[in-house]
C-alpha cells in the first residue's frame, strides 16, 4: 500500500503506526489495522455478495491496487434479501479506545433516479449484543436530481428520499470517496462520527451521532458488522479498502528508555 492511499485509510483522530517514523513523545496512541481486505487474492471476511473484480473492468479504476469488488445486498426483484456484510476480525464486548472503520465506495452521479445504499457499522453491547447501528445513507433523489449523502441510526432497508431535510451533502462528481466511522469516547459516552472524505483525503462531510444510553465502559463495547442494509445500485456498487482499526498501546516509560538505549547502541556501532 503507497503512502497516499495509508494517509486515506488513517484519515482519522488517530494515526497509523505503519505510516510514521518511530517518535520517543508523549503522543496519543496509534492505530493498528487488524482487518485490511483490498481484494487483491480473495474475498476473505465478507460475507454474502462480494464479486471480485479487477481494475479497469467496465472502464472503473479500482481504489487501491488491482482489484475492488461489485457487491449487492438488500431485496432484490423477487423480494429475496441477499446478504453483503462483513464482521471484520470479530466482535468486541470492550470498548478498546478509539478506533475506526473505514470503506472505499465509488458513487456515480448518473445513478437512477431513487437507488443508492445504506450502509452501517454497528457498535457491540458489553453483554455481547447489538448495541447500535451507524448508518450512512446515499440516494439519487428523485425530487432534486441531486446525488445525497447523509447519516443516523436507522435503515428502512431503501434509499431515504429526504436526505435534503437535514445534514446532508450533495456530490457533485462521479469517483470513489472513503466512508469512515469514528468510534470515541466522549466524556463516558459513545460518540461517532460518520466522515465523508474525497479520494485524495479532504474531509467533505460529518455526522455525529451519540445517545445518553451508550455508555462506556459501562453498556458499550467495540465493533459489530458492517452491513449494506440496502444496495439498489443496477449492477451493484463497486467497493474497495475496507480496513478496521484499533488502537495501540503507547510504550510504557520503562519500554521507551529501551528503546532509547537500542537507538543509541545503534549510534555507536554504526561509527565504528
Amino acid at each position: 500500500m503507497n503512502t497516499l492511499a495509508r494517509l486515506k485509510r488513517c484519515a482519522s483522530l488517530i494515526a497509523c503506526t505503519t505510516a510514521l517514523p518511530l517518535m520517543i513523545t508523549a503522543a496519543p496512541s496509534h492505530a493498528v489495522a487488524v482487518f485490511d481486505q483490498g481484494f487483491e487474492t480473495d474475498t476473505a471476511g465478507m460475507i454474502g455478495n462480494f464479486n471480485r473484480t479487477a481494475s479497469g473492468t467496465d472502464g472503473l479504476t479500482s481504489f487501491e491496487g488491482g482489484f475492488h469488488a461489485v457487491a449487492t445486498g438488500g431485496y432484490d426483484d423477487n423480494n429475496d434479501y441477499q446478504y453483503a456484510y462483513t464482521r471484520f476480525d470479530g466482535y468486541r464486548d470492550s470498548f478498546p479506545g478509539d478506533y475506526s472503520a473505514s470503506v472505499a465506495i465509488f458513487l456515480d452521479t448518473s445513478w437512477a433516479a431513487g437507488s443508492g445504499f445504506d450502509y452501517s457499522v454497528a457498535s457491540n453491547g458489553t453483554d455481547g449484543n447489538h448495541q447500535r447501528d451507524f448508518i450512512f445513507h446515499v440516494t439519487q433523489d428523485s425530487s432534486s436530481g441531486q446525488l445525497l449523502v447523509g447519516g443516523n441510526n436507522n435503515s428502512n432497508f431503501a434509499p431515504i428520499e429526504n436526505l435534503e431535510a437535514g445534514n446532508h451533502f450533495v456530490v457533485e462528481n462521479s469517483g470513489w470517496y472513503l466512508f469512515e466511522h469514528l468510534f470515541r469516547n466522549d466524556g463516558g459516552l459513545l460518540a461517532v462520527d460518520l466522515n465523508l472524505y474525497s479520494s485524495v483525503g479532504d474531509l467533505l462531510f460529518t455526522e455525529t451521532r451519540t445517545s445518553a444510553a451508550d455508555t462506556i465502559p459501562g453498556d458499550v463495547g467495540g465493533n459489530r458488522y458492517g452491513w449494506f442494509t440496502d444496495i439498489s445500485v443496477e449492477g451493484g456498487l463497486a467497493v474497495d479498502a475496507f480496513s478496521l482499526n484499533l488502537p495501540a498501546p503507547v510504550p510504557e516509560p520503562a519500554s521507551l528508555a529501551l528503546v532509547g538505549l537500542a537507538l543509541l547502541a545503534a549510534s555507536r556501532f554504526r561509527k565504528h
